[in-house]
């Protein structure tokens, strides 16, 4: 047996998460001085609500006892496990539990255990993490499921815009006068990740203009490989993603494997809400299964 756990900032919907067997390690969210555990002692839509309020959540890494925790559990049981850990280049999750492991390799030298750097964040490192738990319930050896693994992160897109700067203002990502000359023009930014950092690829003007230029990049990237699982997620914000879901059907043709799924505390506690993305493998793998029962 072999266990996949990936981290509350992994976006994937809960019908996936239950059907795999896939384990949760929450990241840290802090709203009016209270600490709360991410999907597990406050729900995503509280955090929206808290949001929509002016609050202005914070969040920090898993608290290091509750990852060694987890680990251990399995460890200790004799379970082999692979965790597919949140961008090191956006958190020190990764590291963290990197050493966590490490020191559980010590202690427990038969029971195989590796971490993965999916270099990405909501339903992208979702999707890594789905065709890892998919490998293990089809009965891959550990040492394939790692490669296939490494190789899908090589190959992940992110491509998403945000609705309102304000909240990249608010986190000291972009300076006032950006955040105040972008609003006057109504602009909204195309970002992509790259090697694990967030970049600003495009800037345009409207919303609708940005769903259509987010639907051309898609089509242009994922050319080599349309019959995918495809992941959208919004931040609270269903009709942009069901806009922008019709949109790729009529570039790339009917996929039934188009998931919908809301964008998780952490991240939405950074971008703000209306931030709306789409998520998908420009190459196809060596080894990749597609969902046929989503259709």
């Amino acid at each position: 047996m072999i266990k996949i756990i990936m981290d509350s900032t992994s976006d994937l919907p809960d019908n996936m998460i239950k059907k795999y067997n896939i384990d949760i390690l929450p990241l840290r969210v802090l709203l009016k001085e209270k600490e709360h555990l991410d999907k597990v002692t406050i729900s995503v839509e509280e955090v929206y609500e808290a949001m929509r309020k002016g609050i202005s959540p914070k969040t920090s890494m898993p608290n290091p006892k509750n990852a060694y925790d987890l680990f251990k559990k399995y460890a200790s049981k004799g379970i082999n496990f692979i965790y597919f850990s949140f961008s090191s280049k956006l958190s020190s999750t990764y590291e963290n539990c990197y050493m966590i492991i490490e020191k559980l390799k010590k202690e427990y030298p038969e029971v195989k255990m590796e971490i993965i750097d999916t270099k990405a964040g909501s339903f992208a490192s979702g999707l890594i993490t789905l065709q890892g738990a998919i490998f293990a319930k089809l009965g891959k050896k550990f040492e394939d499921i790692i490669e296939y693994s490494k190789e899908n992160v090589k190959h992940i897109e992110h491509i998403f815009t945000i609705d309102d700067l304000s909240w990249l203002l608010k986190g000291g990502r972009i300076s006032k006068s950006s955040a105040i000359i972008g609003r006057a023009l109504n602009i909204k930014p195309i970002l992509d990740l790259q090697d694990g950092r967030i970049v600003v690829i495009k800037k345009v003007r409207g919303r609708k203009r940005a769903l259509n230029t987010i639907a051309d990049l898609v089509q242009n990237r994922i050319k080599d490989f349309p019959d995918q699982i495809i992941g959208i997620a919004h931040a609270d914000d269903l009709s942009s993603a069901l806009e922008l879901k019709d949109m790729l059907i009529e570039r790339i043709g009917h996929n039934c494997n188009i998931l919908i799924e809301k964008i998780g505390s952490v991240l939405a506690s950074h971008i703000g809400i209306g931030g709306v993305g789409v998520f998908f493998f420009s190459k196809k793998p060596d080894f990749y299964v597609n969902e046929e029962l989503l259709c």
